[in-house]
């Protein structure tokens, strides 16, 4: 895809992102870019916070803002864009006048002056405001952002290093140049090149310990503390591989042994410790008097270690941050580091993460990409169709996105005439991702507080929460249940034009009052409705929500604007109130009644249990179909290769060991349904215990 292809794609996506939202075509920019740049790990969980204003005489601007837990640094975006179809440039003034207006509205802020009644308390500016106040002192970095559909004339796209009140600002342009080049990319990041003999010395001294035909090596590597504390200083939570990030966001980034060590003894912190896994897309080498030694990394990342890394760092800075730490010249720290193939690297780092980190707490949830829960949604959303809907002639798919790029992906090779055929069977409006999936079942779940703590921490719970119920049974994760999620996906994003649509609605907090009053709405039919529920059916068949329930949500809504916006509330900022066990406890006890239409309209409990019953058969027969595929598909010799290398390491009881005689005679001689399912779970049993298909 050329620039001026991806520039014309975006605008589109922008477009289309305002007019579904019915919003302004430069609030689309805003969204669409910080998800962009939260898919390139720029950003942790995006907050839009849209602002322009002035103080005195300063001018002040700001569109958005991460806080990132994992490292404590603040990322704040200003957009620059123009919406025009030929590309704009911009060019150092127009640079330093958007970062200026950023950097006012930070340092008024800090000063007080956005508090004093000088914005409307409703507003999130004034949320933002008084949490910057609350933050500046454990914020490590601030990071700026200006992002544009423009062409910056200079080459430069990070600026030296600014300071805001003691604390250290970096400044990032993010010009339609560099969206595309992260696009293009396997990863979909931007490149970080990693120089080591920045931080001290002439490179990390190194052994090389594996390689596999080009596709892979590995090296056992030393990295000084002093080192590793001042990569992690500079380029902060981007080194961490995206689960291990979330692990420490939620669990925490110092652990006290690590301290005690590196306070006490670090001398022996290298045996004490053990160590970190990382990964790169290359690395530079250069032969010594002493051995190899890497000179630099391209895109290095951190898949098991990062508590002791930010653990590192933190002592490394003190209490102050001002790196009046820990001594750490005496700290050693054992790296293994693996280099993968850019194009290897987006399927293989997530793998390396998860097996490196088998034995702590980062849980297999963390690490849900390739879980069957996912595999099979994508494979319900590309032969599912939705009833054509709104004078349509044609069905529609819900494209589930179960890796980033792919509704993308699928339309690289495809002719013009194909490419539209395929956006009229796909619209981008019912492209649904693996955070929209877990907002929208911790919101009907009754979990709005979660959901409101950003895309990434809710994931994580949802992640860890279906995987625990996919193990109780998976046959409840069939045609319907993606049916009901599509329904859900509709209910939400109707919701979310029906909150524009009001009058008392002022411009923020949308994403808060959408999931408050949708989980609101979930808990009203159970306590007021006994044996019914909402007919989510109903509305997948129509795609479409009924008046009745849209009048009922109007009403709900207004109530939950009004508690988040309570000048009574316990915490300043909204946002920060919305994530609050609290907040969720007062909403929910709060009175509302259903109406009469919306009770005419909900479900019989009895007809839901024994659709539930049959979708669950249907998959129960669908699964034992899939099995028997995937064992005929296995040539008879395979088997008997497996059956043989599984005797020699003594893995197979006499049964198992006739399963696979059994298999190894395909197609001669056909195993039954049930033998399919015995003989499959030996195979993925031992593939676990080692085994490689053999040639």
């Amino acid at each position: 895809m050329t620039l001026e292809e991806f520039r014309i794609d975006l605008l589109e996506t922008v477009r289309a992102r305002a007019e579904s939202n019915q919003d302004f075509n430069r609030a689309g920019f805003v969204d669409e870019v910080g998800d962009r740049l939260s898919d390139a790990e720029e950003f942790a969980d995006f907050e839009p916070c849209r602002f322009e204003g002035t103080s005195g005489k300063k001018k002040l601007k700001i569109d958005g803002y991460a806080f990132d837990e994992a490292d404590n640094s603040l990322a704040l975006l200003v957009a620059d864009f123009s919406n025009d179809d030929f590309v704009p440039s911009f060019n150092t003034s127009d640079t330093v006048k958007a970062f200026g207006m950023l950097r006012a509205f930070v340092e008024e802020a800090l000063q007080g002056k956005l508090t004093d009644g000088s914005i409307e308390e409703s507003h999130p500016a004034h949320g933002l405001a008084s949490d910057l106040m609350a933050w500046h002192p454990k914020i490590t970095k601030y990071r700026f952002y200006l992002a544009s559909d423009g062409i910056l004339k200079t080459k430069a796209k990070d600026w030296p290093e600014e300071n805001i009140s003691g604390t250290p600002t970096e400044l990032h342009i993010w010009d339609i140049v560099r969206f595309h080049t992260a696009h293009l990319s396997a990863t979909g990041r931007d490149e970080l090149i990693v120089d080591f003999a920045e931080f001290g010395g002439n490179g990390l001294p190194c052994l090389a310990a594996a390689s596999s035909d080009g596709d892979y090596q590995a090296y056992l590597c030393m990295i000084p503390g002093l080192t590793l504390a001042g990569i992690y200083d500079r380029y902060g939570s981007r080194l961490l591989e995206g689960n291990v990030r979330s692990f420490l966001s939620t669990k925490g980034k110092v652990n006290a042994k690590i301290q005690l060590t590196i306070k006490n003894q670090p001398e022996m912190f290298f045996a004490f410790n053990n160590g970190i896994a990382a990964t790169a897309e290359d690395i530079v080498m250069e032969q010594t008097a002493l051995g190899m030694r890497i000179v630099s990394a391209t895109n290095l990342q951190i898949v098991n270690g990062g508590q002791t890394t930010a653990s590192l760092a933190m002592a490394g800075r003190g209490t102050s941050g001002k790196k009046d730490g820990a001594d750490l010249s005496q700290v050693m720290v054992q790296m293994k580091l693996s280099v993968l193939p850019p194009d290897k690297a987006g399927e293989l780092i997530p793998e390396i993460a998860r097996y490196a980190n088998s034995q702590n707490k980062v849980s297999d949830a963390d690490f849900f990409a390739n879980h069957p829960y996912h595999i099979r949604l994508e494979e319900f959303s590309r032969r599912i169709f939705a009833t054509p809907a709104g004078g349509a002639q044609h069905g529609t798919h819900w494209f589930y996105e179960r890796a980033r790029g792919q509704y993308a992906n699928e339309q690289t090779k495809l002719t013009p005439a194909q490419k539209r055929q395929f956006e009229l069977q796909n619209p981008k409006s019912q492209l649904l991702t693996k955070t929209d999936i877990a907002k929208l079942e911790n919101t009907w779940r009754g979990m709005p507080n979660k959901v409101s703590m950003g895309a990434q921490k809710n994931f994580m719970l949802f992640a860890d929460l279906i995987a625990k119920c996919w193990n109780e049974d998976e046959k409840q994760f069939n045609e319907d249940y993606f049916r009901n999620l599509a329904a859900l996906a509709i209910l939400f994003r109707r919701t979310e034009l029906l909150v524009k649509q009001q009058a008392w609605y002022q411009g923020g907090y949308r994403a808060n009052i959408v999931t408050y009053s949708l989980a609101k709405l979930h808990d009203m039919i159970a306590e007021q409705a006994l044996g019914k529920q909402m007919d989510l059916r109903g509305i997948w068949d129509k795609q479409s929500v009924s008046n009745a329930v849209v009048d009922q949500i109007a009403m709900i809504a207004k109530r939950v604007f009004e508690m988040l916006t309570d000048p009574e509330r316990p915490k300043d900022n909204v946002t920060e109130w919305a994530k609050m066990q609290a907040c969720w406890d007062q909403i929910k006890s709060s009175k509302i009644a259903l109406s009469s239409a919306m009770l005419t309209s909900l479900q019989d409990l009895r007809t839901v249990s024994n659709a539930a019953k049959i979708a669950k058969e249907v998959q129960k027969t669908d699964n034992g179909i899939a099995t028997q595929i995937a064992v005929i598909s296995i040539p008879g010799s395979q088997w008997g290769k497996l059956r043989v290398w599984a005797n020699e390491q003594k893995l197979l009881t006499p049964i198992q060991s006739d399963l696979l005689q059994l298999a190894s005679k395909i197609p001669v001689k056909m195993p039954t349904e049930k033998q399919c399912a015995q003989i499959w779970q030996i195979h993925e049993k031992l593939v676990e215990e080692g085994y490689v298909k053999q040639a």
